[in-house]
C-alpha cells in the first residue's frame, strides 16, 4: 500500500474532515498544521476530483530521519534512474511552525546546485515571495510531468517526508463553475463550490441515496453532488421561483458545456415550496440525506451592533427549529444532514444562532468527523473581509 500526502487548503480542520469522510480505511494519518500523510492505494486523479478541500497530492517517497535530510539526500531521489538532462522543480516546505520553516528556507537552492552537480540542467521554479507554489503554478510549469519535479518536504517531529506532487486542484474548473454558470446572486450570498462540495461528500452519500437541498437557491450543491456522487435521486425546493428557474438554467448549462452529460438530467427533481408544504410533495421517509444552506440573514456592512445582529441570528435559529422540524418525518433512519449555522461578528462578540444548541431536543446527533484527532474542534469556513463566518454541522436523524 502506498504511502500519500494531501496539502489542505485555507481551512485544514474542514479539508481533514472530507478526506477522513471520503476515505474512511485511512487510520492514524500523521498530520501536521495543514497536510495529511497516511496509507491508502487510491487513483491519484479520481481523488484530486472529488475532493474540495485538498489543493495538491501525491506519494512519498522516502523518509527521512531530520539527521539525514540534507539537500543532497534529496537531490539523489530526484531524476532517480533517468539520463540528466532538463529538469524544472518546485520545492515546498511544510511544517507546523514558522520556525521550523525557516530554517529549512536555503534547502531549495542547495538541491539546485546539488542537481547541478550530478549534471542536470535546473530550474528552480518559485512561488510569490514566501508564498508556498500554488497548484495553478506547478500546474502551468508542469512540474508533475516527469522529470520535472514538485516537491514537498513535510516536517513532523523527528522525520521529514519527500513528496512528490502526481495532482493539483484545478482552479480553472473551479472558478468555471463559481464564475461562468449563467446565473449568479452576489447580492443573496454565494456558496462557494468548493464549500458545497466538501459539504457533499460530509453528507457520505451513496448512489441510492436520496439527497435533499430545501433551500436551493441557484442549484450549488445539487451541481457539486451531480459531478461528485453516484446517487439518482437529486431534489431540490426553494420557496422562490426565480431560485428554482435559475438552479435548471444552471445545471442545463453543465450540460451545454459537458460537464455532465444530457442523460443525468434525469437525476433532478425540482421543486417550487415553502419548506412546511414540502410533505405535500415528497413521500414520507424518502430522503436519505440534506445537505444545505439556509437563509444567512441580510448582507452585513460591518457597523450593525450587537442588537441587530442578534435579532437576526433568532431569526435563522427559528427558521432551522421549523425547518428541521418539518423535515423529519420526511427522513429516513439514521438519516445525514450536512448544513450551515452562521455565526456573525458584532465588535469584539461573537454571535450564533440559538438552535446550534437545541439540535439534541430536536432529534438530531451532533457528529464530528475529526473526533479522533481534534474533539473540540467547530468545522467552519469563512473568507478574509467577510462579517459572518460559515460553522458546517454534520448531524444524524436519531
Amino acid at each position: 500500500m502506498s504511502l500519500n500526502f494531501t496539502i489542505f487548503g485555507n481551512h485544514p480542520s474542514l479539508s481533514l474532515a472530507e478526506l477522513l469522510t471520503c476515505y474512511p480505511a485511512i487510520k492514524k494519518p500523521v498530520l501536521g498544521h495543514n497536510f495529511a500523510i497516511f496509507e491508502q492505494d487510491w487513483e491519484p486523479d479520481a481523488a484530486m476530483n472529488l475532493l474540495g478541500g485538498t489543493v495538491k497530492l501525491g506519494r512519498i517517497i522516502k523518509t527521512l530521519s531530520i539527521s539525514d535530510a540534507s539537500p543532497q539526500a534529496v537531490a539523489d531521489l530526484m531524476g532517480q534512474g533517468q539520463e540528466t538532462g532538463a529538469l524544472d522543480f518546485g520545492c515546498t516546505i511544510y511544517a507546523n511552525s514558522q520556525k521550523t520553516r525557516l530554517k529549512y528556507k536555503n534547502y531549495p537552492i542547495q538541491i539546485k546546485k546539488a542537481l547541478r552537480a550530478k549534471g542536470w540542467s535546473v530550474r528552480w521554479v518559485t512561488g510569490k515571495g514566501q508564498d508556498d507554489l500554488s497548484p495553478a503554478a506547478v500546474a502551468k510549469c508542469r512540474l508533475t510531468t516527469p522529470p520535472n519535479t514538485d516537491l514537498c518536504l513535510l516536517i513532523s517531529q523527528d522525520k521529514v517526508f519527500v513528496g512528490r506532487t502526481e495532482q493539483v486542484q484545478n482552479a480553472d474548473a473551479w472558478s468555471l463553475r463559481d464564475y461562468g454558470r449563467p446565473f449568479r446572486n452576489d447580492k443573496a450570498g454565494m456558496l462557494p463550490p468548493k464549500l458545497a462540495r466538501i459539504m457533499v461528500n460530509l453528507a457520505g452519500i451513496k448512489k441510492s441515496d436520496t439527497l435533499l437541498d430545501p433551500f436551493c437557491g441557484s442549484g450549488t450543491i445539487l451541481m457539486e453532488a451531480a459531478l461528485a456522487t453516484k446517487s439518482e435521486r437529486l431534489i431540490g425546493s426553494d420557496i422562490e421561483e426565480k431560485q428554482i428557474h435559475d438552479s435548471l438554467k444552471n445545471t442545463e448549462w453543465l450540460i451545454k458545456e459537458k460537464i455532465l452529460h444530457r442523460e443525468e438530467l434525469s437525476r433532478f427533481k425540482f421543486i417550487i415550496s415553502d419548506v412546511k408544504q414540502l410533505a405535500k410533495h415528497l413521500p414520507v421517509k424518502s430522503i436519505n440525506c440534506v445537505v444545505s444552506e439556509g437563509w444567512l440573514g441580510p448582507p452585513l456592512h460591518g457597523h450593525e451592533n450587537a442588537r441587530e445582529v442578534k435579532k437576526n441570528a433568532e431569526k435563522i435559529s427559528d427558521l432551522w427549529q421549523k425547518t428541521l422540524s418539518h423535515l423529519k418525518p420526511l427522513l429516513k433512519k439514521n438519516a445525514r444532514l450536512v448544513i450551515i449555522m452562521p455565526s456573525f461578528k458584532a465588535g469584539k462578540e461573537i454571535i450564533t444562532p440559538s438552535v446550534v444548541h437545541e439540535f439534541s431536543d430536536l432529534g438530531f446527533k451532533v457528529i464530528n468527523p475529526i473526533a479522533d484527532y481534534n474533539p473540540q474542534t467547530i468545522l467552519y469556513y469563512e473568507r478574509a473581509g467577510q462579517h459572518l463566518r460559515r460553522n458546517i454541522f454534520v448531524l444524524n436523524k436519531n
